[in-house]
């Protein structure tokens, strides 16, 4: 054995075999991501790992006795490799563990599996404090990244977090990293419940929600606590039933009764859209201005970041209420203040969309029908196939509801009902 020459990722785990360490224990001498070393059994890694951690694996090899230096030597004759050439196998039997983005039943099913996984370690260790720490950086990365990125992309991407830390969660852990890690859970739960809802795959969401809330339960943050359930009352709002989506705005609210927060917030806005919806004007109202208070006492919150709501995410409901509640000219100019905000965050393409479907939704509601179909369809021919997901096509669909008898026989209105539905089936 050369010491110096680069490592492969095979190599990395020859040695780890060899040396009978756990994939824990491993990661933890060479201060790598336990995923790192879980890439690298997959074959995943074909870069050979990090200066720093080269050193560390001579080291390593120098300081374990023959019969590990046997085995390592027998593990790569085995692998198909050679010291010398130190090449990678020539074919690969461990499927990627990380899907390609895309949205497919493939991933679905994984999705379920991971989910009924959670539940059971969430319900039921020992990981150090600096390992928790890696997978809230890398949650807050999600949370961070959330908003300008596809659905399907995040369903991809955030799947692995979820499956390595219910790896570490399969026993219970000391109650202070045992509720950090149920934080994590929370919050990753709550970025595929959402991506999940965005795509129409209502019952998933509704299960993944539930997870979330799970986990959220199993800590002391009422704020965390208090974010599920806001977060939870979108799905009935677009897919179900809107008096669900009140009771789930105002449970979140219990959660912080009379505090400011971004929950509370996104809370009281949620109520108010729901219940003007069902006709409720006096209690929209009320909610509302609720609302608007817990925004104000947040304070200026620009960021464009998941589940923090400011001026931005407070006219988007508002433009809901408003248009909900037959309002049109003071939805209208709300409409254009959000829009003008959102130009200056051109990589967040969904929430514009809704709010210019709500402006379609208010011309159709004062009969101005062309206008109407005009601006539906310009915003599902405008946006991103990506982004071009169930959620968006649902308020599209309500435009043509709107327009109702008013668009018999209208060219435009068939257009628009027959590009809604031809948008539904590519993303189905």
């Amino acid at each position: 054995m050369v010491l110096g020459r680069p490592w492969t990722g095979f190599e990395a785990v020859a040695l780890q075999e060899a040396t009978r360490k756990s994939v824990r224990e491993f990661a933890a001498h060479l201060g790598v991501e336990m995923t790192t070393v879980a890439n690298w059994r997959a074959g995943l890694s074909a870069v050979t790992p990090r200066p720093l951690t080269q050193e560390l694996l001579d080291t390593l090899l120098v300081q374990v006795g023959p019969d590990v230096r046997e085995r390592f030597e027998q593990i790569l004759a085995e692998g198909e490799m050679t010291l010398g050439a130190r090449r990678l196998p020539a074919r690969r039997t461990t499927a990627p563990v990380v899907p390609a983005p895309g949205y497919d039943a493939t991933l679905l099913t994984r999705l379920d599996d991971a989910r009924a996984l959670v539940d059971r370690t969430v319900a039921a260790c020992t990981v150090g404090p600096v390992m928790v720490d890696l997978m809230e950086e890398r949650a807050a990365g999600r949370v961070l990244a959330y908003t300008r990125t596809p659905p399907a992309q995040v369903l991809a991407t955030v799947l692995p977090d979820v499956l390595e830390v219910q790896a570490v969660a399969t026993q219970r852990q000391p109650a202070a990293i045992q509720s950090r890690l149920s934080e994590v859970t929370a919050v990753l739960g709550l970025l595929i419940a959402d991506a999940l809802m965005k795509l129409g795959q209502i019952e998933r969401a509704n299960f993944w929600y539930g997870t979330a809330r799970m986990a959220a339960d199993d800590t002391a943050n009422l704020r965390l606590r208090a974010q599920v359930r806001a977060q939870h009352a979108m799905l009935p709002y677009y897919y179900g039933s809107p008096e669900q989506a009140v009771v789930l705005a105002r449970a979140a609210q219990a959660q912080l009764p009379e505090t400011a927060d971004d929950a509370t917030a996104l809370a009281a806005a949620a109520e108010a859209r729901a219940l003007a919806r069902l006709g409720d004007t006096a209690g929209a109202d009320l909610a509302l201005t609720r609302a608007v208070h817990r925004t104000a006492e947040l304070g200026d919150t620009a960021t464009d970041e998941a589940f923090r709501f400011g001026e931005k995410r407070l006219l988007l409901y508002q433009s809901g209420i408003l248009t909900n509640l037959g309002r049109t000219d003071a939805a209208r100019r709300v409409q254009e203040q959000a829009l003008q905000l959102y130009r200056m965050s051109p990589d967040v393409v969904v929430d514009p969309a809704l709010i210019e479907l709500d402006t379609a939704i208010g011309y159709a509601v004062d009969g101005a029908v062309d206008e109407a179909c005009e601006l539906a369809a310009q915003v599902l021919t405008t946006l991103p196939p990506e982004h071009r997901t169930t959620i968006v096509l649902t308020r599209a669909a309500a435009v043509v509801d709107a327009i109702g008898e008013r668009g018999r026989g209208r060219r435009q209105v068939d257009e628009l009902r027959h590009l809604v539905s031809v948008r539904a089936e590519v993303a189905q």
